[in-house]
């Protein structure tokens, strides 16, 4: 029997066996000897695996270095947005339960000021439940109708330029509060203007000639704009956090990134003008370090033009061969879209518009030759974006149902992100501590995931590894100790040039710091 002939086989033993994995033994038939201070940690973490306070307690501390699959709008809380809704002078519509701006107050004599909600908190609880999944039974909708429709409960705030300074502080503070050193954060910039001069210059006769006719008409004018866009927002989140003073906010301390968002579900010549935008962003201002497409991948019109979008990427692609991209592909599952509809999504995306990385991947094994497909992203190092908590509230997708474990055995990188942490009411920890209890995973492999949001993110420069095992930094630091305050010459060159680099010797630097906590000897 050959040996991709065993692929279905081992993994059929893999799920039946209760999906108790190591992810070193799957991913790496040599794993490293782990230090005295790594043993202690592990040690502790098995000693109370079947305590979920406990493995809680662990996993908030421990470094997890990047979450890179997490909207921006998403990820605050809705208790912020009503904070700022009451210093904006909003008011509220207590019959539809939403939001009117100050300009509306006066349009219906129901309507009261936003700064009254502590006095009403039934209106106010019923607010923070439809914008996020804390009670689905409330609006009496699916998981995945409430998650969805949530962002259009907060909109007016999350689309106001004045706000996102202060929600980017938001998540950054969290992520600082749960030792997340690094942020790709999902947003959109200019996408009013850009849908304006699409429709303008109209569809041409080829993709090449729409193209060009965009950065002829006006398209690059729209990135620089966007380039001032990120420039104020830079500005406000550093003001909102405090940076450079001395009552600096720990989130100053996150390095934050940004990918340029595509809407699936808009007419295809405005996604093809968005995607332009996007790459030509991505390759002129080094915070955005990508591009993704995002909004229900179940909308009618995303099916539609599902193969059209690829396409398009597969054609940019080869214009920008530099820019990454990173997909939300196969976030399906059986009943939801008709069977044919998951055959083909994640391999379009790797195949077709060679994504470095694809988010979610729930319907990996309705994939047609799903072990061929899992081989292919092995190969190709082709990260998935691993979101537990989604899935679980979206899809109904979790435990054994969920493909994880698959991916992981398959030797396919794999990171644990958040996607929208204000939605789904958790945080990141909470998708470390979900992946410890359904999958018995051991902190070597929590290790493994925190390196690898690293390793597959978009940071620009050099690794600090030699090979995504792990097991061996760059020649120039293999005489330095992360944490360590003097370094050689060498190390000191690598850090200082490459961002990547930079953000893994933190890293590194950090597990030592966890590992020598006096609570886990």
């Amino acid at each position: 029997m050959s040996k991709a002939a065993h692929i279905p086989l081992f993994l059929g033993l893999l799920v039946g066996s209760g999906l108790a994995i190591s992810g070193v033994a799957a991913q790496d038939a040599n794993p490293p000897t782990l230090r005295r201070s790594e043993a202690q940690a592990a040690s502790w973490l098995e000693q109370h695996r079947d305590s979920p306070p406990a493995i809680r307690a662990f996993v908030q501390r421990m470094p997890k270095g990047g979450d890179i699959h997490t909207h921006l709008s998403g990820a605050v809380y809705a208790e912020h947005y009503l904070e700022w809704a009451i210093a904006d002078g909003y008011c509220v519509d207590p019959v539809a339960i939403k939001l009117v701006t100050p300009t509306d107050c006066g349009k219906a004599p129901n309507y009261f000021p936003a700064s009254e909600l502590f006095k009403r908190s039934s209106v106010y609880d019923a607010l923070v439940n439809r914008w996020s999944t804390r009670s689905l039974a409330f609006a009496g909708k699916s998981g995945h109708d409430q998650f969805f429709q949530a962002f259009e409960g907060f909109d007016l705030i999350s689309s106001s330029p004045s706000r996102r300074g202060d929600m980017v502080a938001e998540v950054a503070n969290r992520a600082a509060s749960q030792h997340v050193s690094y942020l790709e954060l999902l947003l959109t910039t200019q996408g009013s203007a850009t849908t304006q001069l699409a429709r303008s210059v109209g569809w041409q006769t080829t993709l090449a000639e729409t193209r060009r006719q965009l950065l002829a008409k006006g398209l690059l004018k729209l990135v620089n704009d966007g380039k001032q866009e990120l420039d104020q927002l830079e500005g406000r989140t550093a003001k909102a956090l405090g940076c450079g003073s001395a009552k600096a906010q720990p989130g100053c301390q996150v390095t934050v990134r940004f990918l340029q968002q595509t809407n699936r579900f808009k007419a295809p010549l405005e996604v093809f003008a968005q995607f332009v935008y996007a790459f030509e962003l991505a390759k002129t201002d080094s915070r955005v370090v990508g591009i993704n497409l995002v909004a229900p991948e179940d909308h009618p019109i995303a099916l539609r033009d599902y193969t059209r979008q690829m396409e398009m990427l597969q054609f940019l692609h080869q214009q920008s061969p530099s820019v990454k991209v990173s997909l939300h592909a196969g976030e399906l599952t059986l009943g939801l879209v008709p069977p044919e509809q998951l055959r083909f999504h994640i391999r379009q995306a790797v195949e077709m518009a060679q994504a470095d990385r694809i988010g979610h991947g729930v319907d990996l094994l309705y994939e047609d030759n799903p072990f061929g497909l899992l081989e292919l992203m092995r190969k190709r190092g082709v990260l998935v974006e691993i979101c537990l908590t989604s899935n679980e509230a979206i899809l109904n997708v979790k435990g054994k149902d969920h493909p994880f474990p698959l991916y992981w055995a398959a030797g396919v990188p794999v990171t644990l992100a958040s996607d929208d942490e204000g939605i789904s009411r958790v945080d990141l920890s909470n998708e470390y501590q979900l992946a410890v209890q359904r999958y018995a995973l051991k902190y070597e492999d929590l290790k493994r995931l925190a390196r690898n949001s690293l390793e597959y993110s978009f940071l620009k420069g050099q690794s600090l590894w030699q090979s995504p095992r792990y097991t061996a930094v760059a020649s120039a630091c293999t005489t330095d100790n992360p944490g360590s305050t003097a370094l050689s010459k060498p190390c000191t060159a690598l850090l200082k040039e490459s961002d990547r680099a930079r953000a893994q010797w933190q890293l590194e630097a950090d597990f030592t710091a966890f590992e020598a906590l006096s609570w886990l000897k």
